[in-house]
């Protein structure tokens, strides 16, 4: 006797296959854990070297403070004595003083010497050595010459040869006056006004 089967069980009957299986959802899971664990471990390291650097910045600035603070109570300590410092500023105004003095002597000296050029190239012509003089004082109203003679006659003679000198025309010697001291030379001192001044005072 003879059976027939008749299959009806179809491949699409099946259930459909699962790609995701237990082992690799373990597998998944285990694999971000592990990556969990080491950003955390990385994020951990970095943040403790942060905190490391910020506490050694901490301390560096702590001690830069304190040697701030340090310096400034030597600053403090070392302070100018101020009776030094006036007399600092005392000598600096004087030195300036000196220089402004010393500039305008040189100036009023190249000024004198520029006036005083002709007069003594003239008083030098009529010199004979028994004449000298210790002081000149001339402006265009007045002259003054103070000095010493070796004898009485020898000024006369020298004013003499005074009246040839170009630079002194025009004036007239009005007043002398001499001194001898013991054992001192003759001193003298001859003083003079314009030749037009006297005449009109001899009218």
């Amino acid at each position: 006797m003879n059976k027939t089967r008749v299959n009806l069980f179809s491949a699409s009957l099946l259930p459909p296959k699962q790609r995701l299986t237990f082992t690799h959802l373990v597998a998944a899971v285990v694999a971000v854990v592990g990556l969990s664990v080491l950003l955390y471990g990385f994020s951990w390291y970095q943040v403790n070297q942060l905190k490391q650097q910020h506490r050694q910045a901490s301390q560096a600035k702590e001690q830069q403070s304190q040697l701030k603070e340090q310096l400034e109570i030597q600053i403090a300590q070392r302070m100018p004595n101020s009776e030094l410092v006036a007399q600092v500023e005392l000598q600096a105004q004087r030195l300036e003083l000196k220089k402004l003095l010393k500039d305008e002597l040189a100036h009023r000296t190249a000024l004198i010497s520029q006036g005083y050029s002709p007069i003594l190239t003239d008083l030098a012509a009529v010199s004979d050595g028994s004449v000298w003089l210790s002081r000149i004082y001339f402006n265009q109203q007045h002259i003054e010459f103070e000095g010493f003679g070796q004898q009485p006659y020898s000024i006369p003679l020298w004013i003499d040869r005074l009246k040839t000198a170009d630079t002194l025309k025009g004036f007239a010697f009005a007043a002398m006056t001499m001194d001898r001291g013991e054992d001192q030379p003759l001193a003298f001192k001859l003083t003079s006004t314009p030749a037009l001044s006297a005449a009109k005072g001899i009218k």
